[in-house]
């Protein structure tokens, strides 16, 4: 799968009717892009010349001309060899499976496309900003629900370790109460499998009202934390199992959290070291006893 067309279908359910037709076009006749200009292209898709533009910028390009470049950028380029013998993804649900082989095939092939396909987003920019508005927080407090939750929690504990004040709960009333008292020399993180949960979007537009920092680790998309946050860490996957709760979304947003909590640890580390050092020394002799 090419990077166009994962932003196109994480994109795709946020997007009005007329540039669903236009997502729809594009998966489908993608090589119509290069033979043909805007004019007919809107004849041949039903629609109009504006809808192209909108839809080219929603999927987060300038126009029609930037997402032709992306796309011959990517028809020249590989960037997807995972192996000959990589096995291959299967939409299906649990009870579709005939062998335990196939299974073991299908969590491994989306669990590596997960993390290859959020490496090939990596936004340096976006990532150094947010290392640096992490590490001069007065306080960090990070929001997740549901599998986002897995993530949320993870970044909690391992800025925990390095003494950093971070704070997060799985209790939304709990959320709603600390998100209140968050100032502008704080930092509110959310991690989002979507912008539609209301308890993350509650808890967002509090921060923003309150003027604290804001970081997003969501998947691609023109909602209102990809457009309102401050940093956007994008963690995208493909959407498989969806009535069985398989999600490989999950293992997207663990590669963007070992990653941010990486560089902050790099670049923090002589204010850390000694923390890193107390809590190994503890596990250590935990483990011994």
């Amino acid at each position: 799968m090419n990077i166009v067309s994962e932003k196109i279908r994480s994109s795709y359910d946020e997007l009005p009717s007329s540039e669903k037709l236009v997502a729809d076009y594009v998966l489908e006749h993608k090589d119509a892009l290069f033979k043909h200009p805007i004019k007919e292209l809107a004849e041949m898709s039903g629609t109009t010349q504006a809808a192209w533009t909108r839809f080219a910028q929603a999927i987060g390009y300038d126009g029609l001309k930037d997402l032709k470049n992306a796309y011959y950028a990517e028809a020249n380029t590989n960037l997807e060899k995972v192996g000959e013998n990589a096995p291959k993804i299967a939409f299906k649900d649990v009870n579709e499976y005939t062998s335990l082989q196939s299974i073991a095939d299908n969590i491994c092939a989306t669990s590596v496309q997960a993390i290859q396909t959020t490496y090939r987003l990596f936004a340096a920019e976006a990532f150094n900003d947010a290392v640096e508005a992490i590490i001069g927080a007065k306080q960090i407090q990070v929001f997740g629900v549901g599998t986002a939750g897995i993530a949320a929690y993870d970044l909690y504990c391992k800025l925990l370790r390095i003494h950093y004040n971070v704070v997060f709960n799985q209790d939304h009333h709990m959320n709603l109460m600390t998100v209140s008292q968050i100032a502008p020399d704080d930092v509110a993180i959310f991690f989002a499998d979507n912008a539609k949960n209301t308890e993350i979007m509650q808890l967002y537009n509090i921060a923003k009202e309150r003027k604290a920092a804001t970081i997003a680790v969501t998947k691609l998309g023109n909602n209102a934390l990809t457009t309102g946050c401050d940093q956007v860490l994008f963690a995208t996957s493909p959407e498989i199992d969806k009535k069985s709760g398989l999600n490989s979304s999950r293992f997207a947003q663990l590669y963007i959290v070992d990653t941010l909590y990486t560089a902050i640890a790099n670049r923090d580390y002589e204010n850390i070291k000694e923390y890193l050092k107390d809590s190994y020394d503890v596990f250590h002799k935990t483990a011994r006893e």
